[in-house]
Formats: structure tokens, sequence, C-alpha cells
């Protein structure tokens, strides 16, 4: 055991430098505080990654490679140590159903991928589950506040388990950007209010461990950013809108907003806001402004505290937006590595 520990961290130590691409200001920015703790958070973090015989990396089905870490999955692939990767995309209500089908199948090319929609139920004791298959859920049901994909995504964990022969408990490391669901994920695998949740980054702050089972400890992580400006194609805006950065912090408001109007129909926007025909996002913003009575002094229309306002409907999903896989896409991992994995993590192990 001793041994492993030491393999694990030295494997660990060595890809150190994947992990210090974060900007101090987006680190600040995420938990909600002006001094630099970004050592601490990356201290949890890896103390998950260390410790964890599988990762589960939950994704926003939303938007699910703007919410992937492929550092961290690239670090996990090149330790050696024997680990597994296992996608869970989360909040597949907020998404056409043929969407989740086609990000299952391209995001299957590269590791087992569970849908998954957590519980919204608020009591601390027996949250929902719905034994339903997701593929099989009906709107309704996607629509209520029961658990979906957890019956699958325990099952798959207790075949690894089954698979590898372990005669003790594997522990379950949960990682991934702010806000995407760990904790909800959590606690709808546990059917209960384990974990808090928050709606806002930087709810999580220490990792905690939560007994799912005699076979299956889970360790939830805080969400770190790990995208820098312009890295993989993503801007400050962009990282805002992944809800990475609290909006009361944000210093330029405009600019995210200014992504969401150009993502967005017109039509879609204009219905939901009952606002009229626009052709910037200053424009909208101007006619949100004037419609709320939000006004500065002299009447000039006060477009930050509206932006803000818009944001934070994006971060809540009132803004209905997904994105769609890629045509075609060459994977970051070898096809020899995906089917070296065998029948642990066989999805169709039923």
């Amino acid at each position: 055991m001793v041994r492993n520990a030491e393999s694990r961290s030295t494997a660990f130590d060595e890809q150190e430098p994947i992990l210090e691409v974060d900007k101090t200001q987006q680190d600040a920015a995420a938990t909600g505080h002006k001094d630099n703790s970004r050592k601490a958070y990356y201290r949890e973090f890896r103390k998950v990654l260390e410790n964890a015989d599988v990762v589960l990396e939950i994704l926003d089905a939303r938007d699910p490679i703007g919410t992937r870490t492929l550092q961290v999955e690239r670090m996990i692939m090149d330790s050696g140590v024997s680990k597994r990767v296992i996608l869970v995309l989360n909040k597949i209500d907020l998404v056409p159903k043929e969407n989740v089908d086609k990000w299952l199948k391209y995001l299957r090319n590269e590791y087992p991928t569970i849908a998954f929609k957590a519980s919204t139920q608020n009591q601390r004791r027996n949250l929902g589950h719905s034994s339903v298959a997701t593929d099989a859920a009906t709107e309704d049901l996607l629509k209520s506040s029961e658990c979906l994909g957890a019956d699958m995504l325990v099952s798959l964990l207790k075949n690894y388990c089954r698979s590898v022969n372990m005669k003790t408990s594997i522990t379950v490391g949960i990682i991934g950007y702010p806000n995407v669901g760990k904790s909800s994920v959590i606690n709808s695998l546990k059917r209960s209010k384990v974990c808090g949740v928050g709606s806002t980054p930087g709810f999580t702050k220490v990792a905690q461990q939560i007994t799912l089972d005699k076979n299956i400890k889970l360790l939830d992580c805080p969400g770190i950013v790990f995208a820098q400006q312009g890295q993989d194609g993503r801007t400050d805006a962009e990282i805002a809108l992944r809800n990475c950065i609290k909006v009361e912090l944000l210093e330029d408001p405009i600019t995210p907003v200014e992504v969401i109007v150009a993502r967005c129909p017109t039509e879609q926007l204009m219905t939901m806001y009952d606002v009229p025909y626009f052709e910037s996002a200053n424009e909208f913003l101007i006619s949100l402004a004037q419609k709320w009575g939000k006004l500065r002094k002299g009447g000039i229309p006060d477009t930050h505290l509206v932006a803000r306002t818009v944001l934070n409907d994006w971060n809540g999903g009132k803004i209905k937006f997904w994105t769609e896989p890629p045509a075609a896409d060459k994977s970051h991992i070898g096809a020899s590595v995906v089917t070296s994995w065998g029948e642990a993590l066989d999805m169709n192990f039923a």
C-alpha cells in the first residue's frame, strides 16, 4: 500500500506543470476570494486524483467539450498509474434527447460515458431514483425531480470492482468544472443530501469523502478552472459563460453577453425577455434596462447591471442552449488504450 501511494504521488508530481496553467485572477474569482488560494485548491484536487481508482469527470450536457478537463485526462493517462476515467454527461434534462444521443456516441469513442440527470429534490433523505433508462425516459420524467442514470453508473462501478478482483472498496474521484453538478451527482448516488450544493462557483472548497456502500467510496473535488485565455480557443468570456467566475466579480459582464447573443437565435431572446428586435448585444441590453427600469442618473440605461442578470439566467439554465458534437475529431487517447480497458468498464455488462 505504501509503495502504491508513493508511486501515485510520484506519477502526479511529474505532471505538476499541467496544473500550473490557471491564472491567479480566474482562481480568485472562481472561489470568491481576492487572495490567491490556488495552491490550496490544487492540493485538494491532487488528493482526489492520487487516491482515486476510478475518476468520474462530470460534464455539462449543454457544452460537453467546453466543460472537459482534457489536461487532467492526459495527465491521468500519461502518469502510468492504473486508473480509469468515466465521463458523466449531467443535466441531460436541459437539452433535446437526440442531442444527448449524439454526444454519447461521440464521447464513447474515448471513454465510457453515462447520461445522467441529478435529483433536484431539496430534502436531506430519500432522494428519488428512477430505474428507467435515460434513453427511454419520457419528457415528463426528465422534467421531474427524480434522478436518472444512477443505477447504470453504480452498476458500471461495481462491474469494475468485480472485473479487477478487488477485495476492498474502490475510491471514486469526482472532478469537473465549477457548477457542472459534482455534488448533485454524489447526492443522487447516495440518495441523500450529503454534499452542499450551490449554483455559484467555489461552493465546494475541500475534498469530501462519502461512503456509497461497502464497495465504493466517493471523493468530491472542488471545481478548478484549468483553461487559460486563448488556450483551446477559450477566451475570458467563454470561461465566464461556464460559470467559472462569480458574476458579481466580473469587471466586464458585457462581453460574455455578446457571446450569448451571438450563440442564441435573436427570436429566442426576444420571446424570452419580451423585447423588440435588436441587432447587437448593446441594443439588447438597452432594451432590457428600459423595460426593467434599470437606469442610472440622467436616464442612462445601466447595461452592466442588466448584463449580470442575463448572465445569472444563463448560468441557471433559463436561457436554453446546447452544442453539437464535432463531425469528426481525433481522440487524444489511443484506440489501443481504450481496447485494453476490456470488460472492466464494459458498457454492455448487463
